[in-house]
């Protein structure tokens, strides 16, 4: 990694037009870039088969219950029932 000549704060690759600049972040220095200064920005990893981690897409579904008229009617009831108490709980 080069750094700026100016204040000593690294310096990174910047594409202006079909040319490659070393550009201080800092102070904002420009240098044109040789070959052998881009040699040392390059990163190469490969990873291992084993290391990979496989992934889905969809991490859960809702399944949709399938609720006769009668239990959503008693679920009614009992949720009325819980509110009521809790409104009378309010009043008193």
């Amino acid at each position: 990694m080069k750094y700026c000549p100016k204040c000593g704060g690294p310096m990174f690759p910047v594409k202006k037009g079909n040319e490659i600049y070393l550009k201080c972040r800092r102070c904002g220095y420009e240098i044109k870039a040789t070959e052998k200064d881009l040699e040392q920005y390059k990163v190469v990893h490969k990873a291992d088969k084993k290391s990979k981690v496989v992934t889905t897409k969809v991490v859960s579904q809702v399944k949709k219950k399938s609720s006769s008229p009668e239990d959503l009617e008693s679920a009614k009831e009992e949720y009325y029932e819980l509110v009521l108490d809790q409104l009378g709980e309010y009043g008193e």
